[in-house]
């Protein structure tokens, strides 16, 4: 569950705090969602650009978060 929530409309900007315990959960769904998309491009190819951009926008919030929860170890 969220502790905190932020929201800057001027700049656009959400802030969530969340527990450790949270992050991994969040950083574990990213993956399944990863899975998924990797998935649904392989079994169309050839895979359309919407797809890979998805894709990689997951495989990136999937390194940003794991980076943060390496920092909280």
């Amino acid at each position: 569950m969220v502790k905190t929530l932020r929201i800057d409309k001027d700049n656009n900007v959400i802030t969530l705090e969340v527990t450790e315990n949270e992050l991994g959960n969040i950083i574990s769904s990213i993956e399944n969602m990863v899975y998924k998309q990797k998935r649904d491009l392989l079994e169309n190819l050839p895979s359309d650009e919407e797809g890979r951009r998805k894709l990689d926008a997951y495989l990136a919030l999937k390194e940003d978060l794991r980076k943060a929860a390496e920092m909280l170890e």
